[in-house]
Formats: structure tokens, sequence, C-alpha cells
């Protein structure tokens, strides 16, 4: 099946949407799930704390943007085997953090470190896309172009300038992703969930949207994450921003404004890079920064049986097929 064959009622997967938008400064007040407390039957507690350190200094941007010291999303403490790690994770209705052993997926992390990837992929295909308010612009170059070039590139204010590999599915990448171990949800198996692998350099990510459930883990450098909740009235006035701004750039010049004007009270953010394991729900709208010169990350989407989040174009003709999961399982067909 190719790209342009791939229909939403035919791949359940395809509940990625195209990017919608939105961004926000925030106080530093915890926020807490109400389905979680610290008495709960299944042994599962819950923080009321920020983690202002989640990532260490030495692994982000030696010139910060102060945005990126700021952390609300609630820190979880969960069952954990003799090795630390989580026995099982939940599919909640708030965004949470999870520690997780930092050798949990080291035979990958070592794959992807930068000089063993571009020696033993160098020549291998990837597809990065241009990133602004959708996801389009699709192109394939060989990954040492990307990694040697446009991973080195300052981020354009123009989106349709930059581009960034955060969802490979071909082939070639699949020794990769089959190497992850998945975050044990009970629909992290299977058919129901989707395993891509992104690589961005400095302020690279990608602008505001929203998709099905997916757990984000970081294996080199670090990630700020930026999220909303559905229906937040903030949704529509980062509609009204994004347009035409890299993500780095309509934090820098749009967000503060939103921020002074209150209308961003609901936004969850932090950093999270190696031993952090970051969880959002359906619906969520977010946008992505990495905040250091090389990142890898895995992202795992998955179905949680409650939302299909289909639709997320905005109706403006952008590919209903840009959602990784879609891509991955039309690329098997």
């Amino acid at each position: 099946m190719t790209l342009a064959g791939c229909h939403w009622s035919l791949l359940p997967q395809c509940a990625i949407a195209a990017a919608v938008l939105a961004w926000r400064f925030l106080s530093a007040d915890p926020v807490v799930d109400p389905e979680c407390t610290d008495a709960s039957e299944d042994g599962e507690s819950c923080s009321s704390g920020v983690s202002p350190n989640a990532v260490g200094a030495s692994n982000l941007d030696p010139a910060p943007e102060p945005w990126a010291g700021r952390c609300n999303i609630q820190q979880r403490t969960v069952p954990v085997d003799g090795e630390g790690n989580p026995r099982w994770l939940p599919l909640s209705a708030a965004p949470y953090m999870v520690d997780i052993p930092v050798s949990r997926n080291q035979e990958l992390a070592q794959r992807l470190e930068r000089r063993p990837l571009l020696e033993a992929m160098g020549n291998a295909t990837c597809t990065p896309s241009q990133v602004g308010s959708t996801r389009k612009g699709f192109t394939e170059m060989r990954l040492a172009e990307y990694m040697e070039d446009w991973m080195e590139r300052r981020v354009s204010r123009n989106p349709d300038r930059n581009r960034y590999v955060f969802g490979e599915f071909g082939d070639q990448w699949a020794p990769l992703r089959d190497v992850y171990v998945r975050p044990p949800c009970r629909v992290c198996d299977g058919d129901l969930a989707a395993v891509t692998i992104g690589l961005g350099g400095l302020h690279s990510g990608a602008p505001w949207h929203f998709h099905n459930a997916a757990f984000v883990e970081v294996l080199h450098g670090a990630k700020h994450f930026a999220l909303l909740p559905p229906g937040d009235p903030a949704i529509e006035d980062v509609k009204a921003t994004i347009a035409d701004l890299s993500q780095l750039h309509w934090h820098r010049e749009e967000r503060p404004a939103l921020e002074s004007a209150g209308r961003l009270a609901n936004l969850q953010e932090c950093v999270i890079g190696p031993g952090k394991l970051l969880y959002f729900p359906d619906q969520w709208h977010h946008g992505a920064v990495n905040v250091a010169p090389y990142t890898a990350f895995v992202s795992t989407f998955v179905q949680t049986g409650g939302v299909d989040a289909l639709g997320g174009d905005g109706g403006d003709g952008a590919d209903p097929c840009s959602s990784l999961p879609c891509r991955l399982k039309a690329k098997k067909k």
C-alpha cells in the first residue's frame, strides 16, 4: 500500500492528527491527576511536587531558554521490578512522568549515538518533513545528509525552511525499532501501538498538534514538552498566532503575550531526558522543542480505546495519512 492509499477506515492506528498547535508560560504549581491518589489500591502513588532538575544541566543548550527550567507535569511512582523497571503504566486522563532505568534501552541508546549511527546507517534513507502547523513536505535523503547538514542548521523562523525527522517507519529502521523495550501498558504491544524514532538538532521540534495517546522516551539529549488539555480556550489563541512560525519562535514571540493575558493557565510543561518516560493522553495538544545539540528519542503511539482522534487536519487539506502510526501501518501493507 502506498501512502496515498492510506485510509482512516482501514487503519485503526491512523489517529495521529496533523498539527493544530498551542503553548504557554505558567507557574510551577503542580497539577494533580484526579485519578491518582497516594493510597491507590494498585500501589501507585503520586508526587505533588515539581521536578525543576529533570534533566542534568550538562545535557542542555549552554544558553538555555527561560522556559526550559519550568516543570509542572506530574511525577508518578509506580510498582517496579527488581531492576527498577515499571511493572505497568496507567493510561490516565492527564499527562505524567515516571523514572526509568537509563539501562532499560541501553542497546538502542548505543546504536543511536551520533557516530555509531552515522557509521552504521549513514546511507540509509530518512524522511524529514517540514514542521509547520501541518506536517507536509516529506523529503527523502540520506541520513548522513540530514545529520551532518540539516541538524546543524540554525532553526528558521519560517517552519517551511526547517526539516525534522520525528517518525521513521522505513524497513531500514526496523532493526532499531525492534530492539526498543516498549513501555509496559495494556495496549503497548501489537497492532494497537506504533513505535517511531526521531532525531533532532538544537531548537528543532514539532509545533502544536494533537493525536492519540503516546509515551515518549529520550535516549540522548533533551526535549521540552508543553501540553494543553482538550477544549482549552487557549487552543484557539494558539491557532491564531502559530501560523508561519517555528515552535521555538512562537514561544519567543507570541507566548509571552498570551501568558500575560492569563490565557495559558492550564499549560503543563517539562524538559525530559534519559531516565524519564513521559505519557500524555488522547487529544492533548502539545508542542516540543529539542533543547540539546543532539536529541534521539522514541515515541510509542497507542490506541487507548477511548478517542480515535480522527480528523486533525483542521479542514485545510493536509494528508490524512500524515500521522506516524498511519504511515507505519501503510508501509507494512
